[in-house]
């Protein structure tokens, strides 16, 4: 006699994972609907303007006004906008954006900032039809392909933490790498895989004797960093360049820092190598990367169930976009980056449970 194994999981019906699937549906569309007013001006104008009728928001924020109903309409009953009285002709209803709700949708500095999720979201929807395509042949999805919204959402994601506590909180709680920040002769840091700059000027400006070169394989990353960095007032000592870190200077750094970007590279232990010949001899590199669960485990966190959703549609397509590739997509356990470091030939590699973040994990690798 054979076990059944057809047998329902204990708790899991039907009805229960349709409605679970409605409810994500549901969520997804307020997502992109959160996108729209975020692309579109809408709650900066709704912000800045004060209430406002749908003909208010048209005018300040230059679209439809038949579109500005439906939105506030839709945003309303989402519980997203308040709406005045219910029982005003549609016309003349109006609507504000709670003060609740500024920092998350407004403020790209705060820790509540959320508006990069509906941009990356957005971003993955435009490829599906290349994804579907690269399943079926194990090619890729380009980083282009995502287009400026996928650029700009991946520098918003850090950029609360970097520009918030990175420079003046999380280095600092690292004393080798503090100390050589703060020590004549004035460090020279590298930063690899720099996108749009946010590491490379919080540094600059909690450390003002540094030099800092950051290295970018994609151009509209690198042109936002010193857009980034000029308004900052750091540009005189944080340069930005469109340049393949294995073209960099060996032995001319004394840091090397690496934000969120092993888990994306198609040979990164190669890029690691090359990092470690950067370094001076008593040099130290610092990596960024998920904080993933030690192993696998399914049914998984909401952590986990996050950076696999974003492996599915952007790191590991965009990783089969080279041959050879290690494909190691966003789920980059611990134990293999200590692999990838110590065949990249580093001697020593610290998994540093603090400082800690809520989503990332540091490593500090000694040549």
């Amino acid at each position: 006699m054979t076990a059944d194994t057809t047998a329902a999981t204990p708790g899991r019906s039907a009805d229960a994972f349709v409605g679970r699937l409605f409810e994500a549906g549901l969520g997804m569309f307020e997502v992109m609907s959160v996108y729209l007013g975020d692309r579109l001006g809408l709650y900066r104008a709704l912000h800045t303007g004060g209430p406002a009728t749908a003909a208010d928001l048209a005018a300040r924020a230059g679209i439809d006004e038949r579109y500005a109903r439906e939105w506030l309409e839709q945003q309303a009953v989402a519980d997203i906008v308040d709406v005045d009285d219910v029982r005003l002709a549609p016309e003349a209803r109006s609507y504000r954006l709670p003060e609740a709700y500024v920092e998350p949708l407004l403020n790209p500095d705060s820790p509540y900032s959320i508006a990069p999720l509906g941009r990356s979201i957005v971003a993955c929807a435009k490829v599906l039809p290349q994804l579907l395509e690269a399943y079926r042949t194990g090619g890729g999805v380009a980083w282009s392909a995502f287009g400026p919204d996928m650029i700009e959402a991946q520098g918003d994601f850090n950029r609360p933490w970097l520009t918030g506590s990175f420079g003046t909180d999380l280095l600092p709680a690292i004393p080798d790498i503090h100390r050589r920040l703060t020590t004549e002769p004035p460090a020279r840091v590298a930063d690899v895989g720099c996108g749009v700059g946010w590491a490379a000027i919080s540094m600059a400006l909690a450390y003002p004797d540094i030099r800092i070169d950051g290295f970018d394989l994609d151009p509209s990353s690198i042109e936002l960093a010193r857009e980034h960095a000029a308004r900052a007032g750091v540009a005189d000592r944080v340069s930005f360049d469109t340049r393949d870190v294995a073209e960099a200077d060996a032995g001319a750094y004394d840091v090397v820092v690496v934000i969120e970007a092993i888990h994306d590279m198609t040979q990164p232990v190669g890029v690691l190598a090359s990092i470690r010949r950067l370094l001076r001899p008593d040099g130290l590199a610092l990596i960024a990367d998920e904080r993933t669960e030690d192993t696998f485990t399914a049914p998984g966190s909401a952590s986990e169930r996050f950076y696999y959703a974003f492996s599915v549609f952007t790191c590991l397509p965009a990783a089969m976009t080279e041959r050879p590739t290690a494909a190691l997509g966003t789920v980059l356990r611990a134990d293999a980056m200590h692999r990838l470091a110590s065949e990249a030939g580093f001697a020593r590699i610290d998994r540093l449970d603090e400082p800690a973040l809520d989503m990332l994990r540091f490593y500090r690798l000694t040549a």
